[in-house]
């Protein structure tokens, strides 16, 4: 009986060791794919970080743009430039004359030619 005690206390350990090491591999894969995907994560975050940051950029080279438009258009000088510009006015003492390019006139002929 004392030799069939130590064949079982040998196949426990074994089974013991045999355990452990499949344990041992799972906790190492488990642990590797954890790095892996959190690795991932942080490279993602800083794709992302510098993607905002060059946004910030063009948003604040846009906002000086506009700060200084802002102060441009805030005298009766830009005021004015801007209502002539934009929205055609002219004062009422002014005449407005406008002058038909050769250029027009052939690309109008042309497209008159097309619908015909």
């Amino acid at each position: 009986m004392s030799e069939e005690l130590k064949k079982t206390r040998q196949k426990r350990v074994r089974f013991s060791a045999e355990i452990m090491f499949l344990l041992t591999a799972v906790f190492c894969t488990a642990l590797s794919i954890t790095y892996l995907v959190r690795y991932n994560n942080i490279a993602a975050l800083e794709l992302r970080e510098r993607e905002l940051k060059t946004r910030i950029e063009e948003l604040e080279r846009d906002n000086r743009q506009l700060k200084a438009s802002l102060e441009t258009y805030s005298t009766p000088e830009g005021i004015e430039r801007l209502a002539r510009e934009r929205l055609g006015l002219v004062k009422p003492e002014e005449l407005v004359i406008y002058t038909v390019n050769d250029k027009n006139e052939s690309a109008g002929s042309a497209e008159t030619e097309r619908n015909n």
